[in-house]
């Protein structure tokens, strides 16, 4: 998965172990708030995500920032306002022009949704396997 232009990620702190890559669920707190400070949402202390990295249904700014992660790990990821149009479905009062800023924490990678994904992602000449496999 290539990272896209107008996404920034800085990491905080590194973790440990393996690194988050498509196809791992990955458990995760996360706070959203639009630069100027105000949250937007963020989990609860007791009620992490779950995401499955790579399947597209959650947030860009939380699945790229998640790639590379380690357990343990904190990052900041600054989206564009061209990169949160599925943030600005969810919460209509996002004005067009807002940045915002994910603080990611990972605190586990406990299971593959896809254990196939990265070789596919990987291998050039497994290509059609994206394709079929809607990647």
């Amino acid at each position: 998965m290539k990272l896209p232009r107008s996404l920034n990620i800085t990491e905080r702190e590194t973790g440990s172990g393996r690194q988050c890559v498509p196809g791992d669920v990955a458990v995760c707190h996360c706070t959203c708030t639009r630069r100027k400070g105000d949250i937007v949402f963020g989990t609860e202390p007791d009620s992490p995500y779950l995401i499955r990295v790579g399947a597209r249904d959650c947030y860009v700014g939380i699945e790229y920032g998640l790639i590379g992660m380690r357990v343990g790990g904190r990052r900041i990821v600054t989206v564009a306002p061209n990169l949160i149009y599925n943030e600005r479905k969810t919460y209509c009062d996002l004005p067009a022009g807002a940045m915002l800023v994910y603080d990611l924490a990972l605190i586990s990678l406990p299971e593959k949704w896809d254990a196939d994904m990265d070789r596919r992602l990987n291998d050039p000449a497994d290509s059609t396997q994206l394709t079929r496999h809607g990647g």
